[in-house]
């Protein structure tokens, strides 16, 4: 994998006491080349933040889909292609706002 410098992490929100750190993400999704980048671009932050962040920590991602119109399908494929492909699923959420 290409390794990538993105500089310094930029959580919207990093909850200290239980090591949890918020992403917030507004992407277009819609097309499915669309929702394939948007997978792949948070796969490799994900990469890239466990690198940076202190050991045992925990990520929450959260994408903003207000005002498009994607189904739970679509929201489902996210979700699962998300978890199955990042090898520490069991310390990564992901929320969908509506």
């Amino acid at each position: 994998m290409t390794e990538h410098n993105w500089g310094a992490i930029t959580p919207e929100l990093a909850d200290l006491s239980n090591n949890t750190f918020v992403y917030v993400y507004n992407h277009d999704l819609t097309s499915n080349a669309k929702i394939e980048r948007t997978i792949r671009f948070i796969l490799g932050r994900l990469l890239y933040y466990d690198i940076h962040l202190p050991e045992y920590h925990k990520h929450k991602i959260i994408l903003d889909i207000r005002g498009q119109l994607v189904n739970n399908q679509t929201v489902d494929f996210i979700t699962n292609e998300i978890n199955q492909k990042y090898n520490q699923s069991n310390s990564l959420e992901i929320e969908f706002i509506k």
